[in-house]
């Protein structure tokens, strides 16, 4: 029996489809991640659980620290109790429990305290996620549409990035069951092609037909602007976390799902279809 914590959001909606389609069984966690009580009865005969509960999305760093951090060290000292055998952590590239970025400071005490839970782990790193219902390829088409006639570009869009489809990160997620080549191990992964961001930008408006005249953002006004203009949404378009993208770069060896699960991920320009699926101007304003 597998145990799945965030089941319901976007990496964990694709993670129980494609878990059902190849015959698993699971059930989703439900409850506080931080409830001793919840954790104890749901793990009674767990063998492997796939810990993708986490507080990105709001973008406040003390529900990072509350879910994250502290309901990370909560569930791995359950999941002990309950003799489970395996625990599967998605995590990000840069992740570091020194960083001064909040979200990977907050991602590598994670990851730490993953190391030392005493339970056979694989941690897999990745870059920025893209697909249906995500936070970064909607964002960046929704700001677009709202910011007409320009497109803004933080510091001219130079950063390098490489997404990756949700769907093949899945994938390399329940790959990892029951495989002893990443047993104990950090892997990270990234897609097979590298984009400056002003490329991507450019990638992604040009498939949905929008013309913005692109405007240069000044590094030092994104972070105090993105608070100002969406601080004080509940659930933040552009936090402070999808600002920390422009600062540290999310790029990997290329080719490294194929080194490491045997597999091409998809490229950006053969999955975009779902962006014709929904009305992008009033994405902004939804989870």
């Amino acid at each position: 029996m597998i145990l799945v914590t965030g089941a319901r959001g976007f990496i964990g909606r694709s993670l129980t489809n494609r878990l059902t389609l190849s015959g698993h069984k699971w059930r989703a966690y439900e409850g506080r991640i931080n409830s001793t009580a919840s954790l104890r009865t749901q793990l009674e005969g767990v063998e492997t659980v796939f810990h993708l509960a986490g507080a990105e999305a709001r973008g406040r760093t003390r529900l990072l620290r509350h879910i994250d951090v502290d309901g990370t060290a909560r569930l791995l000292e359950e999941a002990k109790r309950a003799q489970v055998k395996q625990i599967i952590v998605p995590s990000r590239i840069g992740a570091n429990p020194n960083s001064l970025h909040n979200l990977l400071k907050a991602k590598g005490e994670v990851e730490r305290l993953v190391r030392q839970g005493g339970i056979s782990y694989t941690i897999l790193r990745t870059s920025t996620l893209y697909g249906l219902g995500d936070r970064f390829t909607e964002i960046i088409l929704g700001l677009a549409i709202w910011s007409w006639p320009f497109v803004w570009l933080p510091g001219g869009g130079e950063v390098a990035m490489q997404p990756l489809w949700v769907e093949d990160y899945a994938r390399c997620l329940v790959a990892c069951l029951d495989n002893d080549d990443v047993v104990d191990k950090t892997i990270t992964v990234a897609g097979d092609e590298r984009f400056h961001y002003r490329d991507l930008v450019r990638q992604i408006l040009s498939m949905e037909g929008v013309r913005r005249v692109n405007g240069k953002l000044p590094l030092i006004l994104l972070r105090p602007g993105s608070a100002i203009f969406f601080g004080w949404w509940y659930w933040p378009p552009v936090s402070r976390f999808f600002v920390d993208r422009f600062f540290v770069p999310e790029v990997a060896d290329l080719g490294s799902v194929r080194h490491y699960f045997g597999f091409r991920p998809m490229r950006l320009g053969e999955t975009m279809s779902y962006l014709h699926r929904q009305n992008m101007r009033w994405r902004l304003f939804r989870r």
